[in-house]
This record gives C-alpha cells, sequence and structure tokens, in this order.
C-alpha cells in the first residue's frame, strides 16, 4: 500500500466534498461555518486511518481484508450516528438540521468514496 496515493486521494476527495458543501450551502441562502469544515476533516481523517488499517490486509489475508472492511462500515457508522445524534441534541434546530442532513449527505460521498477505492484496489 502506498500512504502516498492514499494520503492525495482522500485530500482529494475532502477538498471535493468541502467545495461541493460550499457551493450548495452558499445557494440555499445558508452561512457555511466552521462545523462542516470539521465534520469533512473527521470524515477524510476516519476513512484515511480505515483504509490504511484495511489496505494492510489486502494482500496478505483477503479474507482478512473482507472482515475489516465490514467492521470498518460498522465503525464508521456508528460514529456518524452518534455524531448526528449528538449535533441535533446540542446545536438550537435552525442550526443542527442542516448540519446534520449535509452531515449525512457528505457520509453517502465518503461511504462510495470508500466502497469503490478498496473494492478497485482489491483487483489489483
Amino acid at each position: 500500500m502506498d500512504r502516498m496515493s492514499l494520503s492525495l486521494a482522500v485530500a482529494a476527495f475532502s477538498a471535493l466534498v468541502a467545495a461541493a458543501t460550499y457551493g450548495v450551502l452558499t445557494l440555499l441562502g445558508l452561512h457555511p461555518s466552521w462545523a462542516y469544515g470539521a465534520l469533512i476533516a473527521l470524515l477524510g481523517v476516519a476513512t484515511w486511518l480505515l483504509h490504511a488499517w484495511q489496505e494492510g490486509q489486502l494482500l496478505t489475508d483477503p479474507k482478512g481484508f473482507v472482515r475489516r472492511f465490514m467492521l470498518g462500515l460498522v465503525l464508521k457508522m456508528m460514529m456518524a450516528l452518534l455524531l448526528i445524534v449528538l449535533v441535533v441534541m446540542v446545536l438550537p434546530r435552525a442550526l443542527a438540521l442542516p448540519l446534520a442532513l449535509a452531515f449525512a449527505i457528505q457520509y453517502l460521498a465518503f461511504l462510495a468514496f470508500s466502497t469503490i477505492r478498496l473494492m478497485g484496489r482489491s483487483h489489483t
């Protein structure tokens, strides 16, 4: 596994998601805040950590890779659910709903990125 290519791929995708989020929020007349960036950074770091851990098993133990892949999906989903619940419970409703919705969409984007990248790497 080449950690530099992993880092570049995750950073580029995170930047793309950040730009898309900023654009959509601006078009909707919502004020982008640091919280949106923090959620993207969290998803980017979690994605990088999981990929580094998962891809380490890819060549040596394909069955172990599948287990790590499934465990990674569950861990990331639980983290996302916990974070959305915290956002909705702590922030005022006017801020929480757009942030939670944006985070859910960002989560799905990172999920698609992870699945496509890992499935592509498993065939090489």
